[in-house]
């Protein structure tokens, strides 16, 4: 007696789930998007795009939800689309009741600023994304202008660590070294608050401009960084701290194991 309760119990369960979930996809077909909410997570962080430039981007383009039910929303399609724009780094779409599209967007951060020999200028952050300047904001970030040179299309290419740049020459590889070395300079905390340029010469060697003092730093080719940024260190936290900043008019490191200084004439 008590088996077949239980068996008319979970048929009628059964029979309840189904009624249920028929009535839930019914609702998603009728309940239709009336509202959108769009947040952009690390705006304080970050400005360069807006809430209402995705309001804009979503009633513009085919997938404007207002109106339409919450069920024929391919919400993965949006997020893929929103992704293509070269400063979102994340993005995740989803409907809440009653029936409002929420959209929550990333930002990709830049950490140095190019300029190249071509007067095109792009940020650069940490995993090699390109990120286009913006009219509307300008972060305080690393420079690095001169004669830089890339083997690939500046606003066509997404990351320019996916183009193969093993056995290029010396001034198509320069990008690639101005990456290496401001991924070490923001790297590091001391250098970080002390370096606010980097400048490519005509040689495609390295000088560093500081905030503090009026010499140049004569870096030569990226190569031995830490070495040289060590001897650097220690001039700055033994001679300088001693002698003062404004001597000096030019400091090579250009050479292996030694610092030449120049004084100001």
């Amino acid at each position: 007696m008590k088996s077949i309760k239980n068996i008319l119990f979970l048929i009628f369960l059964s029979g309840y789930i189904v009624l249920v979930s028929g009535f839930i996809a019914g609702k998603e077909h009728i309940q239709k998007i009336g509202a959108m909410k769009v947040r952009v997570t690390d705006s304080t962080e970050n400005q360069f795009i807006h809430t209402a430039e995705i309001r804009r981007f979503m009633e513009q383009s085919k997938f404007g939800p207002f109106g339409k039910g919450t069920g024929t929303i391919d919400l993965a399609a949006i997020e893929r689309s929103l992704m293509k724009q070269q400063i979102i780094s994340k993005a995740e779409v989803f409907i809440t009741e009653p029936g409002v599209l929420h959209i929550e967007i990333s930002q990709k951060t830049p950490f140095v600023r190019i300029f190249n020999r071509y007067g095109q200028g792009y940020y650069l952050d940490r995993e090699g994304n390109i990120i286009p300047l913006s009219r509307n904001y300008s972060p305080l970030v690393l420079v690095a202008n001169g004669y830089i040179a890339e083997p690939f299309t500046v606003g066509q290419t997404l990351n320019i660590l996916e183009v193969k740049h093993d056995s290029i020459n010396r001034s198509m590889h320069t990008i690639y070294d101005v990456y290496r070395l401001a991924e070490y300079i923001t790297g590091d905390k001391f250098w970080n608050s002390q370096i606010e340029q980097i400048y490519v010469n005509n040689r495609y060697e390295f000088e560093l401009i500081p905030r503090v003092g009026s010499h140049i730093i004569e870096l030569g080719r990226a190569e031995n960084i830490e070495e040289k940024f060590e001897n650097l260190r220690l001039l700055y936290e033994e001679g300088f701290n001693n002698l003062g900043w404004n001597q000096y008019g030019k400091i090579s490191l250009k050479y292996k194991n030694q610092v030449v200084c120049t004084k100001i004439q």
